[in-house]
Order: structure tokens, then C-alpha cells, then sequence
């Protein structure tokens, strides 16, 4: 069994050879395909990039070790090339690359590495008599398009196992339900598969010859509806091809015999040393005959203590018993019906976390869990929780004896449906990952390029469980010349924005690097880390079919941009239900006249801000409206602006620096009297006003949400003045009824600037007709201009008033 050595997908890996000078290369560099898409290990092959702006091509980023690049050169902005060595060593399977130019880092893209030559599918080849004849142990390359089924011919002989295997989605291209067969001399199909759990929408077949003859594997797309895109390698030959592995995890550091369960010749065992380092899922190559499975079998590797259910354990008298608290069962649904009882003991109110792995260790098992008490009754079950694995979080409500019941969703059962149990104390923990920041493109910002003299910035989502505390960000290292600047991300909020700064004279350079996020204030120390997710595909509201994890990040001092962004920093707070503009600069350079995009790029909270604005080519200021609801919460944030814009390189982002929002309570409040009128008669609106915070100067008030036919001009009032009179304007065709939308919007003089008030919502201005045979109202002089603050004038009766003195 081939085990990736320790510190395999954790040691960043970059393998770089350096161009000589030349013209400024594209910004934003796009990595579209690689060719051919894997490789054999000990060889030394040429791999094509395919792509937009590969011009200026330096490095190549790899996840993985084991890749040596020989040479790259560069044939024009769309194709670019390198020599590999992969080395004899080098792990078997997926591998993860990115390439580096000098105008950015390109999306996540993958290679495999296999232990068989690579051949190209050669067409004609879509009849069995057409099929293409290849030596066993051989992985072809193909193309699977519409109605294209692809055969391919083996000479065997009886006794010999027979596997095909077929990476299609895993080439993370496009959607591609891949289907495989073997179809024996006389050309009955004697094994054949669409989907696995082991390897989801991909697909193997695997048998035992029953005579001598020519065996063909047939490959196409499952519905016949393949394309140009629908790439395969499909691993052809005598090799080995488990389902399931027994136990499905190990301690780190620990040697273990594996049981190997769903080969055709039969169940094996191996003895595998599990790295110290190893942590999480973790996979393990299978070998029979000095051959190995193309694709590895999934184990979870921890610490906790560990046993195996013993059957029969169908019943509380029958339980398998558990470790103490914490601790892990290994077991396997065995038939039908098949129900496992593993006993174990909580103290009352003991905060325990159960989750079943199976699923996402690729097995066919669809796992329901419950927790019963010591009579047997069940207290609690799940079958999903927020994933395909069921997960419980659960408070013992005695000290005693429990049981975990795990079984199938629809009462199946099989050798390969296996599981591994984890019951732990809930513990506080926090994490940290890039968030998605469009749909069914979760690669999208997913890198951090800084230009030279600039900046770039990006939101991470925090996650806490168990705790509520502020956090700490932190780089674990960065390239030579970059700063970076996180604000401490306060407990409220899980989303924070953090800027990077390259100095002016940074090296163009490039790397994998790692973020750590820590409990900060007076919380108890806690570390974690950031780990990513790109799926290479996804389908709309299906979700993700294929995606890979890491914990680094890719972060690169880039060439100079044309523009630099400033956001400058608001004199004043912006205060509940009230409104401000933050004024963005640019700083171009001579002859650069091209939009640029600017989103807000994180907004606090009860803060909403326009989706982008847009800076025209021929200007250098914009202004961004920020909005703020009444929920919102007073402090202080840290915000800031990216960019996007066109150049003659490609599109290229920068940030502005971070600055400081300041939310406040308003000042003042207001409450407004309802007053009533006829058509034609004028009235007036009287505000009482609530102070918070004083103020020098004059505010000024203007009464909004009027209905047709009646207007008034703003009044300017000072602190302390306890109401605002409105003299309103009433048309004689003013709209008749009762009108609830008024409210005040005020503006208060601070720092030579001033802040937004609206307040005093559901004012109320009632009009009716005037009385019959009522005469004319006399005329009212209309002003522009806002009253000077006056005393207030004698109070308007009311209209209860109004009508007592009619009588």
C-alpha cells in the first residue's frame, strides 16, 4: 500500500524557474487546462498550459510534493509550456497546481500521478471491433463525446484480475457521469458501473477472467451526452481495486493492519505505519502484486482512543462497550437490518458531540444515528446534519449509561459498509476561510495578488463554536515586502476585511502560505487555522461534485498597477437610520483613463452600501453611500474599498487602505404632532425634539414624504431648541386623506462636515375637502430660502380646538 510520506499537503511546495527581464506581462493571469492531464512517476514529461495571459510565466505553484520543473517556456499569451520530472516517490493521485506570472496567480488547477505509462486515446475506436488494442497496466487518455463510446482491447488469461478505473469528474473539468464495462469475447458486459460511493460520479470495474480471450473496457459519458470537455483517464490493467478498509482510521504515528475488503479475488490485510504527523482524512494507496489501486481508500486519523464493534450487537444486551469519554468506534453495517449498539457512560449534563464518518470517507453507507437511554429509549436521531454524515449535539440528562445506535437509512447492509463513530466532549474551537464570493465560481478572489506600491484586500469568515470572543488574524509567514492589516474581528461578527500592502520595491514573487486565528481579549487562549475550499465543479443548487482543501493560501507581490486607491477617512460618525458618503480617490497614472469598479468590501453591521459604484474613466473621485438601520451597531469598524479595473495587461484589483467607520446613536430624536387641514388651507407641523448628544452650529430639518400639493421649506434650529414648526403650503388640489410617511431629515454641523439624521417616522398630515360654500383661502407668500431659527411661534390650535370654537 502506497502511504503519502510525512508532511505530504502540509510543507508548502513551490518549484519555480525565473524568465529573463521582458515586456510587463498580462494582470490576472487564467489557467484553463493543463496537458496531458496526469503523468507517470520516475518520468520526465512536457506539460502544456492553456490558457489568457500566461506571458510572463515564472513559477509553478504545487500543493503536493514530488514535482521537479525542468525548464518553462512561453509560445504566446494563450500556451506556455514546462518540463516535469516526476519523481519516483511522488504521491500517487490528485495533485494541485497553480501557475505564477508577474501579473498574478491563475485558479486551481489538477494533475494526476499514476504508476502506469500514459497513452492518448486513438481514434477510431467506437465499436468493439475498432477497439484500441493496449498493453495491461496502461492509463489512456480520452475524450468522451457525444455518442462516443471508446473501447479498448486486453489479451487475459483465466484467473487474472481485470480492472478499469475511470478518473472523468476528478479531472475537475465539467460535469461527466462517466460509465464503465468490461465486456468479455462474446460481448456480454460482465461488469459494469455509472456511479460509486467510492468515487462518487466516476466509476471502476473490476473481475476475475473466467477463460482465456480478448476483453475490451468500454468508456463513454452515462447518458451518451458527453463533449469536447469531457475529458477521462481510465487506468486499464491487473491491479488491485478494494471498496472499503477496515478499520477506516488509525492514531497518528501508529502502525496498523488494514483489512483491504471488496477486491474480486478477495479480502486482504496490509500493515501500514500511519505518518506522526498525519491529521484528518487521510488516504491509503492499496497494493496486491507489487501494484497499486489508482485511487486511495479514505481513513480519519486522530489521536482519540479507539475499538472495533463486535457483532453480534444488535440490542442494549448486546452493546459493544466504548472507551471512556473521548473515543472512537470503528464498524461496519454487515447486512440488511443490521442495527450497531455501542454502550457508553455520560455524566448529567455532559455537552457531547456525536458524528458518524461515512460518507465522507466514501462509503455506500447512508448512516442514521440515535442516542438511547439505559431502557432503551430513544432520545434523539439524525440522519443529515448540514452534510451526508449525520452529526448530534446532545446534553445527557443523567449520569449513566448510554447507547449510540448507527444503521442505514433505508435498512441496507454490505461488507463495504463501513463507519467510524466519534463521540467527544464539545469543546470551544474557531476557524477560519476565504468566503464565495459568486456562485458556481467559488475560485473567484481566492488568491491574494498585491501590486507593487499597492494594495489588495480580502474578507475571511471567521466560525467560533463553544466560545463567543473577539479574534486575532495572523499571517504565519508572507513574501519579502508585504504587510498585512487585520483588524481584531470583534465577537458579534464572523467576517472581517484585511488588507495586504506591498512595498514599492517588493521582489515579483510568489508563495503558499498559512493563517492562523486566534482567541483574543480576555477569552482563554485558543488557536486555528484557515483552510479553503475550491470546488473545480460545481452545478447551480446541486452543489459541489468535485473540490479540493488546503490550509494555505497563495499570496504574490505582482507588477505596479496603473491606479492606487485612497478612502478617506470620515470626520464624523454616521448614526442609526441615518446616511453618509465616503469619498474613494484615485491616483492614476498619466494616460490611464479606464472605469474602475469599486465594492465596498465588507460591511459592518446594520451597514448597507451599494453592490459597486462606478468611477468614470475620466475621473479621479467617487462618492460610496453607506446606510445605516436602526439595528445598527455603534463602534468602531474598519472598512475599505477594492477596485477593479481594465488595462492593456487584463483586469487588475487593488484596495484602499483600511479606515475607520464610526457608528453612533443619533444626536437627536424627534417626534412629530399629527396635523389635519382642508384643501387650499395652510398648516403646520410641529416636531418635538429629544437631544442625545449636543452640538454647535445650526442643524437644519426638512420635512419629507408630503403628499402631491403640499410643501414646506427646511428650518434651521439649534441645540436645545425643543420643537421645529414646519409652516406647510396646502394646493387646492392637495391629495385628500390621511398621509402616515412623513419624517424628518436632519442635518448636524460637525468637523466642517455634517451628519445625516432621519428621524420622527410616521408623521401624519390628515387633509379633507373643504366645507361647502367655504370661501377662498388668501394667498401665502412661498420663501426658498431656510427660515432662520426663530423663537417658536404662538402654538396652532389643535383640530379637536378647531372645532370647539366653530361652536
Amino acid at each position: 500500500m502506497n502511504v503519502p510520506k510525512s508532511g505530504c499537503g502540509i510543507l508548502p511546495q513551490a518549484f519555480s524557474l525565473f524568465l529573463g527581464a521582458a515586456a510587463q506581462a498580462g494582470f490576472t493571469p487564467e489557467l484553463n487546462l493543463i496537458e496531458p492531464r496526469g503523468g507517470q512517476r520516475g518520468t520526465e514529461i512536457d506539460i502544456h498550459f492553456h490558457g489568457e495571459r500566461l506571458d510572463g510565466l515564472q513559477e509553478l505553484l504545487a500543493y503536493q510534493p514530488g514535482i521537479e520543473v525542468r525548464s518553462i517556456a512561453v509560445a504566446n499569451p494563450k500556451h506556455a509550456t514546462a518540463k516535469i520530472f516526476i519523481k519516483p516517490d511522488a504521491p500517487l493521485g490528485e495533485h494541485q497546481f497553480r501557475v505564477r506570472t508577474s501579473g498574478g496567480v491563475s485558479y486551481l488547477r489538477s494533475f494526476f500521478v499514476g504508476q502506469f505509462p500514459t497513452v492518448p486515446e486513438a481514434d477510431p475506436n467506437d465499436t468493439p471491433e475498432q477497439a484500441q488494442r493496449i498493453e495491461l497496466n496502461t492509463t489512456v487518455q480520452g475524450v468522451a463525446k457525444a455518442e462516443d463510446p471508446d473501447y479498448y482491447v486486453c489479451s487475459l488469461k483465466k484467473g487474472q484480475r481485470f480492472s478499469a478505473e475511470v478518473e472523468g469528474m476528478r479531472l475537475g473539468r465539467t460535469m461527466f457521469d462517466t460509465y464503465v464495462a468490461i465486456v468479455d469475447p462474446k460481448g456480454f458486459e460482465i461488469a459494469s458501473c455509472d456511479d460509486a460511493a467510492l468515487l462518487r460520479t466516476d466509476s471502476f470495474a473490476s473481475v476475475i477472467i473466467p477463460e482465456d480471450g480478448d476483453y475490451r473496457v468500454l468508456v463513454r459519458e452515462a447518458a451518451y451526452e458527453g463533449d469536447d470537455a469531457c475529458q477521462y483517464r481510465v487506468s486499464i490493467g491487473t491491479f488491485t481495486r478494494p471498496t472499503a478498509v477496515f478499520p477506516n482510521g488509525a492514531k497518528p504515528g501508529e502502525t496498523v493492519e488494514f483489512k483491504l475488503i471488496g477486491d474480486p479475488a478477495g479480502d486482504f490485510t496490509e500493515t501500514i505505519a500511519i505518518p506522526a504527523d498525519a491529521n484528518g482524512r487521510f488516504p491509503l494507496f492499496p497494493s496486491r502484486d507489487g501494484i497499486h489501486a489508482p485511487s486511495p481508500l479514505w481513513i480519519k486519523v486522530s489521536p482519540l482512543a479507539t475499538v472495533a464493534e463486535a457483532e453480534p450487537n444488535a440490542g442494549i444486551k448486546q452493546a459493544t462497550k466504548a472507551p471512556e469519554l473521548p473515543f472512537a468506534v470503528h464498524g461496519i453495517v454487515g447486512e440488511a437490518l443490521d442495527n450497531d449498539f455501542i454502550s457508553f457512560r455520560a455524566a448529567k449534563g455532559e455537552n457531547l458531540t456525536l458524528k458518524v464518518f461515512a460518507r465522507d470517507l466514501r462509503s455506500p453507507l447512508d448512516a442514521v444515528l440515535a442516542v438511547r437511554d439505559a431502557k432503551g429509549k430513544s432520545l434523539v436521531t439524525n440522519d443529515d446534519q448540514g452534510g451526508p454524515d449525520p452529526v448530534l449535539q446532545w446534553t445527557a440528562p443523567e449520569e449513566g449509561e448510554y447507547f449510540a445506535v448507527v444503521r442505514d437509512q433505508l435498512q441496507r447492509g454490505g461488507a463495504d459498509f463501513s463507519y467510524r463513530l466519534e463521540i467527544t466532549r464539545r469543546g470551544p474551537a474557531i476557524a477560519a476561510a476565504l468566503p464565495v464570493v459568486e456562485r458556481n465560481n467559488s475560485q473567484k478572489w481566492k488568491v491574494i495578488n498585491v501590486p507593487r506600491g499597492n494594495r489588495y484586500a480580502t474578507v475571511v469568515n471567521f466560525s467560533r463554536e463553544n466560545i463567543g470572543c473577539d479574534l486575532a488574524f495572523e499571517a504565519e509567514s508572507l513574501p519579502a515586502g508585504i504587510a498585512m492589516k487585520a483588524p481584531t474581528v470583534h465577537r458579534s461578527v464572523n467576517a472581517a476585511p484585511v488588507v495586504f500592502e506591498a512595498a514599492a520595491d517588493a521582489a515579483v514573487a510568489g508563495s503558499l502560505h498559512r493563517f492562523k486565528v486566534k482567541s483574543a481579549g480576555d477569552a482563554p487562549p485558543l488557536e486555528g487555522w484557515l483552510r479553503d475550499v475550491v470546488n473545480h465543479v460545481e452545478v447551480n443548487n446541486q452543489g459541489a461534485y468535485h473540490s479540493a482543501e488546503s490550509d494555505r493560501v497563495t499570496v504574490s507581490v505582482i507588477e505596479e498597477a496603473p491606479f492606487l486607491l485612497e478612502l478617506e477617512p470620515p470626520a464624523v460618525p454616521i448614526v442609526k437610520n441615518g446616511t453618509t458618503q465616503l469619498k474613494v480617490k484615485a491616483v492614476r497614472k498619466e494616460g490611464y483613463k479606464e472605469p474602475v469598479t469599486l465594492r465596498f468590501l465588507w460591511n459592518p453591521p446594520g451597514i448597507g452600501t451599494p453592490a459597486t459604484v462606478t468611477m468614470a474613466a475620466d475621473q479621479s473621485e467617487a462618492l460610496y453611500e453607506v446606510n445605516a438601520n436602526g439595528d445598527a451597531a455603534p463602534g468602531e469598524w474598519q472598512v475599505c474599498v477594492l477596485g477593479e479595473a481594465n488595462t492593456p495587461q487584463g483586469p487588475v484589483l487593488v484596495s484602499t487602505q483600511l479606515v475607520t467607520l464610526r457608528i453612533a446613536e443619533p444626536y437627536l430624536g424627534m417626534t412629530i404632532d399629527m396635523a389635519a387641514t382642508e384643501q387650499g388651507k395652510p398648516t403646520t407641523m410641529i416636531c418635538k425634539v429629544d437631544y442625545a448628544t449636543a452640538f454647535t452650529g445650526n442643524a437644519t430639518a426638512e420635512l419629507l414624504g408630503l403628499p402631491h400639493g403640499a410643501k414646506t421649506q427646511p428650518v434651521a434650529f439649534p441645540h436645545g431648541q425643543a420643537e421645529v414648526h414646519f409652516p406647510i403650503e396646502i394646493a387646492g388640489d392637495a391629495t385628500v386623506g390621511k398621509h402616515t410617511a412623513m419624517f424628518c431629515r436632519v442635518t448636524i454641523p460637525e468637523n466642517g462636515q455634517t451628519i445625516l439624521h432621519q428621524v420622527g417616522h410616521g408623521g401624519t398630515l390628515r387633509i379633507d375637502k373643504p366645507a361647502a360654500n367655504a370661501p377662498p383661502p388668501p394667498p401665502v407668500a412661498a420663501t426658498d430660502a431656510p427660515a432662520a431659527p426663530a423663537p417658536p411661534a404662538e402654538k396652532p390650535l389643535s383640530r379637536l380646538e378647531q372645532l370647539r370654537q366653530k361652536k
